[in-house]
């Protein structure tokens, strides 16, 4: 059997070099001026041993080889060769086929767009981007493109920049906005919350930080409460529903929680402390995205909830039925600085608790498994500047992204697809002023289709 080669250097290789002269230096070596100093004598044992490190690489293109297009889509991102994966994605897009929903969130999690739409005050202006940004929004829109994405607005704004920035759909009411965040920063909202707050919400698990998917530097605490915490009234407010003129699938609801129950839940998350999300970088930074307070809401909330919102989402999508409210819901506090980056939403189960006040991550019935497709995004106050939800559609012009702001609406959800089909590419745009406060979770349906619907 052959033995395995190393990349130890070789023996031959004098470990000090007599004359430092004889070193080329960092510079040189990097200079566009000297392309021929690598291929110099000089460098033939650099050369050989980048050669075998290459090749003994796990990752990237060198890994790829013979294999599916999706694969070697995913090569080319981890090896940040973004002309050749823009290449393979055409080559995708003309042969008919789409990645799966975990490549494609893996792809966009790769490429960490930054729109910078939260640095234009008032739409105003243009964004200033270097060349690799320039470079990665026009990969994604090529990735977008692959699964079937396209703007057919005719009246879609065109601007000389790689992200066009359009009108922003505003439904909130023409009345005065309540100064929620004011009450929490001066402490009145959380003395406002009922003594018995304390005894109606718990804590049932503790992940240490370095056990996170991915690791951060804080604990992810998940509560639970009693009806009593945040009692939701049994008087539905006066729902409405409208989609977007131009966003395929996503729609709006407001009033679909009053007021008072906003800021029960944003007390609750005071009363308990939001706790920040700083995931753990090879590179040390500490960059908190957000504050959070992980809830499942009792099955009172949720039943009340789905009452509300049912009326307005599809009651069949393929056949699979619509089941409910994903209970774990992922409450967030965001303020100037801490944004959350284009990305498609995955799929969740219907998460629950056991008698024995245990979280179960998937406590959909044995014999008829559930699924989310929809996103449901709930805005508990509007009291802030930016903030707004943007979704992006690949434009008219090839390597263009139309960016569609949806304006948050105290009490009112969006609701968008996610999942294999229509997935939909969308970012937390930073707020300039103040804090937002919103709930992530997700419609559930059937993950086998009911044979005798044919909705």
């Amino acid at each position: 059997m052959a033995r395995p080669r190393t990349l130890s250097p070789r023996t031959s290789i004098p470990l000090c070099p007599k004359k430092s002269s004889r070193l080329p230096s960092t510079h040189s070596i990097r200079s566009p001026s000297t392309p021929g100093l690598i291929k110099s004598k000089l460098c033939k044992d650099l050369r050989v041993a980048v050669y075998d490190f290459r090749q003994a690489c796990t990752t990237g293109v060198n890994n790829a080889a013979g294999a599916n297009l999706t694969a070697q889509v995913t090569a080319a991102l981890a090896d940040r060769k973004y002309t050749e994966a823009r290449i393979l994605l055409a080559e995708m897009k003309i042969r008919g086929e789409q990645p799966k929903l975990g490549a494609l969130c893996r792809w966009v999690r790769d490429l960490d767009v930054i729109s910078g739409l939260s640095t234009i005050p008032d739409q105003q202006g243009l964004v200033k981007r270097s060349e690799r940004e320039e470079t990665l929004i026009k990969v994604i829109d090529a990735v977008l493109r692959v699964c079937g994405h396209e703007d057919r607005n005719p009246n879609a704004i065109i601007q000389p920049s790689s992200i066009a920035l359009q009108e922003i759909w505003d439904l909130r009411p023409d009345t005065p906005t309540e100064q929620v965040y004011a009450s929490v920063l001066d402490g009145s909202l959380v003395a406002s919350a009922p003594e018995s707050l304390k005894k109606n919400i718990r804590i049932i698990e503790t992940t240490p930080g370095p056990e996170r998917k991915p690791p951060n530097h804080h604990d992810a605490i998940l509560y639970a409460s009693t009806p009593e915490a945040v009692p939701l009234s049994t008087t539905p407010p006066p729902t409405t529903h409208r989609p977007h003129p131009v966003v395929q699938g996503l729609s709006v609801a407001t009033n679909v929680l009053y007021p008072e129950e906003c800021k029960a839940i944003i007390a609750a998350g005071e009363y308990v402390n939001f706790v920040p999300d700083a995931p753990l970088r090879e590179d040390g930074d500490i960059s908190i995205l957000a504050h959070n307070f992980y809830w499942v809401i009792d099955k009172t909330f949720h039943d009340t909830l789905w009452s509300r919102i049912q009326p307005f989402v599809p009651v069949s999508m393929n056949g699979r039925l619509a089941r409910g409210i994903n209970r774990r819901f992922r409450v967030y506090r965001y303020v100037p600085g801490a944004e959350y980056r284009a990305h498609i939403d995955g799929a969740w189960p219907p998460s629950g608790i056991t008698k024995e006040d245990k979280y179960v991550y998937d406590d959909s019935p044995a014999e008829k498994k559930q699924s989310s497709l929809f996103t449901f995004l709930i805005y508990l106050n509007q009291d802030f500047e930016g903030g707004e939800t943007t979704y992006f559609l690949p434009a008219a012009r090839e390597g263009i992204l139309n960016a569609y702001p949806v304006r948050p609406v105290m009490g009112g959800a969006a609701i968008f697809p996610h999942g294999e089909i229509n997935a939909t590419l969308h970012e937390g745009t930073g707020v300039r002023k103040g804090a937002k406060y919103v709930i992530r979770t997700e419609i559930e349906y059937d993950v086998e289709p009911t044979e005798e619907v044919k909705i």
